[in-house]
């Protein structure tokens, strides 16, 4: 069974751990986390496209930069199987592995689609 911090799974669909993430992120305002997350559905689906963006131009600071932040937002909301995508973009991109950066991201940007029309 996965601990609070990571959440649960109901058959392959992820599914955030909210209570702990109001509780561990928000000191227990549900207002706020609610609020929070709105503005990052938003955001998820204006992310997607400058992830895309960036792998195609080929500007891996960029992408760094981005799934630096996706990681923070994701982490901040419960996401944390998604975070950890995102960690691993971060790093490849970071370590200028274009490649490898590029198709790590190719499995987060479903998932940011997917927060943004939850």
């Amino acid at each position: 069974m996965a601990s609070h911090a990571q959440g649960h799974r109901h058959g392959e669909v992820f599914e955030p751990d909210v209570a702990a993430a109001i509780a561990q992120r928000f000191d227990g305002d549900a207002a706020l986390y609610k609020a929070f997350a709105t503005d990052c559905r938003a955001q998820f689906a204006l992310d997607a496209g400058a992830g895309e963006a960036a792998c195609e131009g080929g500007d891996l600071p960029a992408l760094r930069r981005l799934a630096h932040n996706l990681r923070s937002a994701l982490l901040m909301l419960g996401h944390q199987p998604f975070a950890d995508v995102a960690a691993e973009v971060e790093s490849l991109a970071a370590a200028g592995d274009s490649l490898a950066a590029c198709a790590a991201w190719r499995r987060l940007h479903p998932m940011l689609l997917r927060l943004a029309i939850s």
